[in-house]
């Protein structure tokens, strides 16, 4: 999987950047990416180290790991804490407070060995930068024992940073429970957020170990020397001009997507199905790499894409009973190969020519980017939306965990290039708001707005990462200051 490399003189070999992620696949995709143009782009030298929260990673892991070799990225494995080592605090009943604390001792528990590598990169060749995720700012002695600047990749949206970075002064001014709060929280150049779009972890009792961890962590947020931003200024546009009063220099890098298929020579039959589809005729569903639906639930979307006598290509995952993120940490080896025994009886006999049912994994930014593809059923993860945005392909948002509720609002109300589904009694979807949901964002006259703006937005994506763009001038400033650092530690 990689390890240290050395050879050449630290006086003559290229400067080295050190990334550290969390084993959160919605963050790895982006640290390979920038890892690469670090590489390609820069003329740096990079190497990533991932945590793993199984043993082994999991096969999505491996895949990612396995693509971004090839772009002469170094990659480390970094091994996960024995099962019985978990903090008390990651056996917390709140599912997403204990896929933080999971995600944080994973991290957290192999320092020590982040400081070892470091130190031996360093002896090589001089080390430009380290740059962590949210959760790897315990790190950040490494950084400054080797006097190397600290960075974060932040893998959300400017919203959601604007968010952590004002929540220790909302938590020293608002009274009561932020979910019972009447009025939203309205940031600079944010859309409002409501107390139902709040992250899960915002919604618990302020006096619980899951509001007091999450606090916790957006403190932490200020330890590092900047941050960059999975996102691009033309997406959003008046978040960028809040962040003047901060006090930490914020740059828009993105968007960091995966721009290369992931196991070729399994994408053969959707995109040969896909083919075979009228242009613009298809929806695409996929709740991500970490997203799960109950059994009810899954059902119903089967029996809603049914209604809708739509042509779709569906990734479909096992479904959770307990909770949204039962794939958060990735598939097990073979999953992806499992029957499709928890769709409604008869559903892939009724909708055979119709549709196309994968089991888990699906080579997305290939499906996105192929003309056939006229909508995405998406639960809002930022990967997925920024892949959506890149090939200019409205959503239905379905946001299940994490901030996807505040990219959804975001992504509707503000940039207008998705639906919200209607969410009924107990968070249930209908079959009938399924099919209402995808009738309305293919056909219509809201339908050709929506694809006109996702149009433009594309156009935007792809100015923004063109040489002078505005996310190329922001990585290509903070690489020169990076290296002008590292001429100074020769």
């Amino acid at each position: 999987m990689g390890g240290v490399q050395e050879s050449t003189p630290a006086c003559t070999a290229r400067p080295r950047v050190l990334l550290l992620c969390s084993p959160c696949m919605g963050h790895l995709i982006p640290f390979a990416e920038l890892a690469r143009r670090l590489v390609s782009d820069h003329g740096l030298a990079a190497t990533l180290l991932f945590a793993a929260a199984t043993s082994p990673p999991s096969a999505q892991y491996l895949a990612v790991a396995a693509a971004a070799v090839s772009d002469r990225v170094d990659l480390v494995a970094l091994p996960a804490p024995p099962p019985g080592a978990l903090p008390p605090s990651a056996h917390v009943r709140d599912r997403a407070a204990h896929v933080r604390d999971r995600a944080a001792h994973a991290v957290a528990s192999n320092v020590r060995r982040v400081r070892e590598l470091a130190r031996a990169l360093a002896a090589a060749a001089p080390l430009a930068a380290l740059v962590v995720d949210m959760v790897g700012v315990p790190a950040r002695d490494v950084a400054t024992e080797l006097g190397v600047p600290f960075y974060m990749l932040f893998t959300s949206p400017w919203m959601t940073l604007s968010l952590f970075l004002h929540l220790p002064e909302l938590d020293a001014t608002r009274a009561g429970e932020h979910r019972d709060a009447a009025e939203p929280i309205c940031l600079p150049g944010c859309v409002p957020i409501h107390a139902h779009e709040l992250p899960s972890s915002m919604l618990a009792d302020r006096n619980s170990n899951t509001y007091s961890g999450f606090l916790s962590m957006a403190k932490k947020v200020t330890r590092v020397d900047g941050i960059l931003v999975n996102t691009f200024s033309e997406l959003e546009p008046g978040v960028g001009n809040g962040m003047d009063g901060l006090g930490l220099p914020v740059y828009p890098v993105g968007p960091l997507v995966w721009t290369r298929p992931v196991g070729v020579d399994r994408d053969n039959e959707c995109l040969k199905w896909l083919d075979q589809q009228p242009r613009g005729s298809v929806v695409y569903i996929s709740f991500g790499s970490g997203g799960t639906l109950t059994w009810q639930q899954t059902a119903e979307l089967a029996l809603g894409l049914e209604l809708s006598q739509r042509r779709f290509i569906w990734a479909a995952k096992r479904p959770q009973q307990d909770t949204a993120m039962g794939a958060f940490f990735g598939t097990k080896q073979g999953e992806e190969d499992m029957a499709l025994d928890f769709l409604p009886e008869g559903f892939i006999e009724r909708t055979r020519g119709l549709g196309l049912v994968l089991p888990s994994w699906a080579p997305q930014t290939a499906i996105l980017s192929h003309p056939s593809v006229r909508c995405f059923v998406t639960h809002c993860g930022w990967n997925s939306t920024l892949e959506s945005v890149m090939n200019g392909v409205p959503m239905v948002a379905w946001p299940l965990y994490a901030e996807q509720n505040m990219n959804a609002a975001m992504m509707e109300v503000q940039v207008g290039v998705a639906a919200r589904v209607k969410v009924g009694p107990d968070r249930f979807i209908t079959k009938e708001e399924v099919a209402s949901a995808i009738q309305h964002v293919m056909e219509g006259k809201e339908a050709e707005r929506m694809r006109e703006w996702a149009t433009e937005l594309r156009e935007k994506s792809v100015h923004a990462l063109s040489k002078g763009g505005s996310s190329t001038h922001a990585l290509a400033h903070i690489v020169n200051m990076w290296k002008q650092n590292s001429s100074g530690r020769k």
